[in-house]
């Protein structure tokens, strides 16, 4: 009976507390993608129908002209080129510098290795606008102003550091074992990384593509900055002009940011298994 009547409170907390999470993630769920709905439902209407009900769903026809202006005069798919280009090699560049790196601070010992850990990791403290500056004079003595390289670049120099951390730390969880059967196969420090640690340490690494993928497709400040041309315009940098150029337009508007938020939300969407994956491993271990 005492057993009994003690497990009662401690279902009716369990059920309550499982109830709070529920409402809680559903209020956060709902927060994140009601921009989305927002968007959708006013780049349907004509200016008229959103300025007399902007939170209602459409009433007349939907206004797909919206779409098809924004593909056909504004050249969205050209813009959307310009930012995968650079998006892709970011990545790229990240996930090639970011493991080697990360590999050699997480399973090679060597003179100074925290010192020069820990000198990277204090680069994260400081902001990317305290940098500019002296980074774009440097890029306008090289030539580096007004290309694709510069601003890859620049994204390298602020997404390594926090890159080199999250590997470092996920690598670190390989069994040393394993590493060593490798070298007794006949692995050599490349044939370690590419058999052993980059299987095993896959979340860490899709981890980081996706979301410096996004981070990079988002991102306004970079771009605005080293890039001069407007062909070279990425869809953000072009998307901002557009704002203030059609600020009575809104449903134009928001056509616009909405095709621009559908990559990343897809990237996303497809690797989601993996970022969940990533982001869980340590707590795993």
């Amino acid at each position: 009976m005492m057993k009994t009547s003690t497990s009662k409170p401690q279902r009716f907390w369990r059920t309550l507390g499982r109830v709070v999470i529920f409402l809680v993630l559903l209020i956060l769920a709902i927060s994140f993608l009601y921009p989305l709905y927002y968007m959708l439902i006013n780049s349907l209407k004509s200016l008229g129908e959103y300025y007399v009900n902007p939170f209602g769903l459409p009433q007349a026809k939907l206004e797909w002209q919206n779409f098809v202006t924004m593909i056909s005069q504004f050249k969205i798919l050209k813009l959307f080129g310009n930012s995968f280009i650079i998006s892709f090699f970011t990545v790229l560049g990240l996930v090639v510098f970011g493991t080697l790196a990360a590999y050699s601070f997480a399973k090679v010992d060597f003179r100074g290795k925290n010192g020069i850990y820990m000198a990277i990791l204090a680069t994260l403290f400081v902001p990317a606008q305290v940098t500019m500056i002296p980074m774009y004079i440097s890029f306008a003595k090289i030539g580096l102003v007004d290309s694709y390289l510069g601003v890859v670049i620049a994204y390298l120099a602020m997404f390594l550091p926090e890159t080199i951390m999250l590997m470092t730390a996920n690598f670190k969880s390989i069994p040393n074992e394993l590493l060593e059967a490798a070298t007794i196969d006949g692995c050599g420090y490349f044939g370690r990384l590419r058999n052993v640690v980059m299987p095993m340490g896959w979340p860490a690494i899709s981890l980081t593509i996706i979301f410096f993928f996004i981070c990079s497709w988002n991102d306004l400040f970079t771009p605005m900055v080293l890039l001069k041309s407007m062909d070279k315009r990425t869809v953000m940098v072009a998307l901002s002009s557009l704002i203030g150029r059609y600020t009575g337009d809104p449903p134009f508007q928001y056509a616009g940011l909405l095709m621009s938020a559908i990559p990343a939300l897809a990237v996303y969407a497809i690797f989601q298994k993996s970022i969940v994956k990533g982001m869980s491993m340590g707590a795993i271990k």
